[in-house]
């Protein structure tokens, strides 16, 4: 079972808590300390709740990314269309990318599926011709994908990949909050993006090069 100690300090000193004190512990890691608890110091210092910081470690062993790793090239047409067939989920949940075939390409691609948590999300991603455009959300499964019309008649095909940003299990409160990043046992360059809303917006951007058999370890508090 996980335990949390917290330590009370004011100007270098250690205060204790009284076991009359009691501490709760709400799910959200806050930890109040309710009136009936007294500190055994002098001078007036009033607490009203202490949130604890914990410490999370999170360990995966990604899949090499790819253009079309999540779908083949799909041929576009003169309308739009919806495909949910023939996807394959990404291995963990990690942004998404898409491709065009040809120099011109534009038009908006919705990729429609769920986060870490099992939410239905969404992410617009704007084709730009034969450039691989990386979408901002990690998707645990992909369900649909929304094709816009083609720009060459007969000719445009799009495919769906997925690229080497991962999404973490919690929401994260600073990007320096995260402690250690190791990839293949050694520490990795790649960086931490953070957003208090929404948890597939929490993203660890690999420098190294994912292969289906390194490790990626990341420690990081909560």
């Amino acid at each position: 079972m996980a335990r949390t100690k917290v330590y009370l300090k004011r100007g270098g000193d250690e205060l204790d808590v009284d076991n009359g004190g009691q501490i709760a512990v709400n799910t959200g890691g806050k930890i109040t300390l309710h009136a009936a608890g007294t500190i055994d110091r002098p001078g007036a210092l009033e607490l009203d709740e202490v949130k604890a910081a914990l410490l999370q470690h999170y360990q995966i062993t990604p899949d090499a990314s790819g253009a079309t790793a999540v779908h083949a090239a799909i041929a576009l047409t003169a309308a739009i269309q919806d495909v949910d067939t023939d996807i394959t989920d990404p291995d963990y949940p990690r942004t998404v990318t898409i491709k065009g075939n040809a120099a011109g390409i534009t038009g908006n691609v919705v990729i429609t599926g769920t986060n870490i948590e099992d939410e239905v999300i969404t992410d617009t991603i704007a084709l730009n011709g034969t450039t691989e455009v990386e979408g901002i959300k990690a998707f645990k499964t992909v369900t649909n994908i929304n094709l816009p019309v083609e720009t060459h008649a007969g000719t445009d095909t799009v495919s769906i990949g997925m690229a080497k940003k991962f999404g973490l299990p919690h929401i994260v409160y600073n990007a320096a909050c995260l402690l250690v990043k190791l990839f293949d046992g050694s520490a990795d360059t790649g960086t931490l993006a953070v957003d208090s809303d929404e948890i597939e917006k929490n993203l660890f951007a690999l420098n190294g090069s994912p292969n289906g058999a390194k490790v990626l370890d990341l420690y990081y508090l909560v």
